[in-house]
Protein backbone atom coordinates (compact mmCIF):
# COMPACT_ATOMS: atom_id res chain seq x y z
CA UNK A 1 0.00 0.00 0.00
CA UNK A 2 1.53 3.31 -0.87
CA UNK A 3 1.05 6.13 1.56
CA UNK A 4 0.09 9.06 -0.03
CA UNK A 5 2.17 12.02 -0.26
CA UNK A 6 1.27 15.29 2.38
CA UNK A 7 1.75 18.41 1.47
CA UNK A 8 2.82 21.08 2.96
CA UNK A 9 0.73 23.90 3.25
CA UNK A 10 1.81 26.66 1.52
CA UNK A 11 3.52 29.97 3.68
CA UNK A 12 1.99 33.03 3.33
CA UNK A 13 3.44 36.10 1.14
CA UNK A 14 5.34 37.64 3.67
CA UNK A 15 7.59 40.48 3.22
CA UNK A 16 11.22 39.87 5.05
CA UNK A 17 12.14 42.85 6.89
CA UNK A 18 14.59 44.85 5.73
CA UNK A 19 17.88 45.39 7.58
CA UNK A 20 19.83 48.47 6.39
CA UNK A 21 23.61 48.94 7.93
CA UNK A 22 26.04 51.83 7.26
CA UNK A 23 29.02 50.16 8.04
CA UNK A 24 30.46 53.84 7.63
CA UNK A 25 28.39 55.15 10.20
CA UNK A 26 29.37 52.28 12.44
CA UNK A 27 33.04 52.24 12.04
CA UNK A 28 32.94 56.05 12.36
CA UNK A 29 30.95 55.72 15.99
CA UNK A 30 33.67 52.78 16.77
CA UNK A 31 36.12 54.85 15.93
CA UNK A 32 35.42 57.97 18.29
CA UNK A 33 34.43 55.30 20.99
CA UNK A 34 38.08 53.63 21.05
CA UNK A 35 40.18 56.81 20.14
CA UNK A 36 41.72 58.40 22.93
CA UNK A 37 40.51 62.31 23.56
CA UNK A 38 42.96 64.80 22.76
CA UNK A 39 45.05 66.16 25.77
CA UNK A 40 48.40 67.76 27.15
CA UNK A 41 50.04 68.19 29.81
CA UNK A 42 48.76 70.43 32.65
CA UNK A 43 51.62 72.15 34.92
CA UNK A 44 51.33 74.94 37.77
CA UNK A 45 54.12 75.73 39.68
CA UNK A 46 55.09 79.14 42.00
CA UNK A 47 57.91 80.11 44.07
CA UNK A 48 58.17 82.66 47.06
CA UNK A 49 61.71 83.62 47.20
CA UNK A 50 63.28 84.29 51.00
CA UNK A 51 59.38 85.01 52.37
CA UNK A 52 58.39 86.76 55.53
CA UNK A 53 54.81 87.07 55.22
CA UNK A 54 53.00 86.23 58.46
CA UNK A 55 50.00 86.25 56.27
CA UNK A 56 48.94 83.81 53.89
CA UNK A 57 50.17 84.35 50.37
CA UNK A 58 49.25 82.64 47.14
CA UNK A 59 52.22 80.24 45.69
CA UNK A 60 50.43 79.29 42.87
CA UNK A 61 46.61 79.38 41.43
CA UNK A 62 45.52 76.58 38.55
CA UNK A 63 42.61 76.31 36.51
CA UNK A 64 41.39 74.28 34.54
CA UNK A 65 40.62 76.18 30.91
CA UNK A 66 36.87 76.39 29.27
CA UNK A 67 36.44 73.06 26.64
CA UNK A 68 39.03 70.81 28.90
CA UNK A 69 38.77 68.55 31.99
CA UNK A 70 41.52 68.39 34.41
CA UNK A 71 43.29 65.28 35.48
CA UNK A 72 45.28 65.80 38.52
CA UNK A 73 48.50 63.58 38.97
CA UNK A 74 50.18 65.10 42.54
CA UNK A 75 51.11 68.46 43.95
CA UNK A 76 54.35 68.82 45.62
CA UNK A 77 54.90 71.02 47.78
CA UNK A 78 58.80 72.24 49.45
CA UNK A 79 59.81 75.12 51.99
CA UNK A 80 63.57 75.29 53.24
CA UNK A 81 62.55 75.96 56.67
CA UNK A 82 59.80 73.65 56.81
CA UNK A 83 59.21 74.09 60.59
CA UNK A 84 58.55 77.69 59.90
CA UNK A 85 56.03 77.29 57.79
CA UNK A 86 52.29 76.38 57.30
CA UNK A 87 49.95 75.27 54.26
CA UNK A 88 46.72 75.48 53.00
CA UNK A 89 45.53 73.85 50.12
CA UNK A 90 41.91 74.33 48.37
CA UNK A 91 40.67 72.25 45.62
CA UNK A 92 37.53 72.80 43.77
CA UNK A 93 36.64 75.54 46.37
CA UNK A 94 37.20 72.50 49.43
CA UNK A 95 39.53 73.46 51.30
CA UNK A 96 41.85 69.88 51.78
CA UNK A 97 44.12 71.27 54.99
CA UNK A 98 44.85 74.60 56.65
CA UNK A 99 47.33 75.52 58.81
CA UNK A 100 49.19 72.14 58.18
CA UNK A 101 53.18 72.12 58.53
CA UNK A 102 54.93 69.68 57.06
CA UNK A 103 58.97 68.64 57.97
CA UNK A 104 60.29 67.51 54.61
CA UNK A 105 59.33 68.19 51.25
CA UNK A 106 55.91 66.50 50.35
CA UNK A 107 54.54 65.11 47.51
CA UNK A 108 50.39 64.62 47.55
CA UNK A 109 49.36 61.71 44.41
CA UNK A 110 45.92 62.40 43.13
CA UNK A 111 45.87 59.49 40.82
CA UNK A 112 44.32 61.52 37.46
CA UNK A 113 41.50 63.16 39.64
CA UNK A 114 39.11 64.42 37.56
CA UNK A 115 38.56 68.36 37.78
CA UNK A 116 36.14 70.45 35.79
CA UNK A 117 36.05 73.02 33.62
CA UNK A 118 36.87 76.57 35.46
CA UNK A 119 37.41 74.81 38.51
CA UNK A 120 40.62 75.71 40.13
CA UNK A 121 43.39 74.67 42.71
CA UNK A 122 45.27 76.85 45.00
CA UNK A 123 48.40 76.14 47.39
CA UNK A 124 48.87 79.53 49.97
CA UNK A 125 51.84 79.23 52.59
CA UNK A 126 52.96 81.47 55.20
CA UNK A 127 55.69 81.80 57.64
CA UNK A 128 56.40 82.95 61.03
CA UNK A 129 58.70 85.73 60.13
CA UNK A 130 61.42 83.83 59.18
CA UNK A 131 63.11 84.31 55.56
CA UNK A 132 61.98 80.97 53.85
CA UNK A 133 62.17 79.91 50.47
CA UNK A 134 58.45 78.07 49.60
CA UNK A 135 57.64 76.23 46.17
CA UNK A 136 54.83 74.42 45.43
CA UNK A 137 54.64 72.55 41.84
CA UNK A 138 50.94 70.63 40.19
CA UNK A 139 51.32 68.12 37.38
CA UNK A 140 48.51 66.59 35.66
CA UNK A 141 46.44 66.33 32.08
CA UNK A 142 44.20 68.70 30.17
CA UNK A 143 41.46 66.58 28.39
CA UNK A 144 39.98 68.52 25.60
CA UNK A 145 36.41 67.57 25.86
CA UNK A 146 34.85 68.92 22.22
CA UNK A 147 34.27 67.10 19.66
Amino acid sequence: MVMPRLREPPLPDQPLPVVRVCWDELFDFLRKLFKPKASKAWTAFGNLDAETATDYKKVFEAIVPDAFEGRLNEISLYSSRADTTLWVLVIVEEVQFSDKRIYQSLTLPYGGMSITTLQKIVVLAKTDGTATDIGATLTGELVYLGK
